[in-house]
């Protein structure tokens, strides 16, 4: 049986990127979720008789940006990058982020006082011109 603390480890750690792609991909999960309602709503009211008589528009909700301030335990692991014969080649860094909470900092006994802030702001932008025409 493995140790219940490995297996904490290895969900908590992650690459920083892949934190930050997950926060990025949420954010556009849920706009598409509100555009979706949206549409929906504004479908309802025109085919709802009574509804469609008036000039009745579905509210649109939009997310215009996002701040995020994230108290993490920031660590470098080298990852060995290997050519088509398998051979070592080098090593590439990998920025590792595992969040501050209760079950991390008993694990690891971690002191709160040396972790990182990492902050990000991800903003909507309009679509290039070139996509709108696509």
């Amino acid at each position: 049986m493995a140790n219940d603390g490995e297996e904490i480890g290895e969900v908590l750690i992650t690459p920083l990127s892949r934190l930050l792609g997950e926060v990025g991909r949420s954010i556009a999960e849920t706009q598409r979720a509100l555009d979706l309602n949206s549409i929906k709503t504004q479908i309802e009211i025109e085919e709802e008789k009574a509804l469609s008589e008036y000039d009745i528009q579905a509210a649109w909700y939009h997310i215009p940006e996002v701040d995020l301030e994230l108290k993490m335990s920031l660590t470098v692991k080298l990852e060995e990058e290997r050519d088509s014969k398998n051979q070592i080649r080098g090593y590439r860094p990998v920025l590792n982020a595992s969040p501050l909470n209760a079950s991390y900092n008993s694990l690891y006994s971690y002191d709160v006082q040396g972790s990182s802030c990492i902050k990000a702001k991800i903003v909507s932008i309009p679509a290039s011109s070139k996509v709108r025409e696509g």
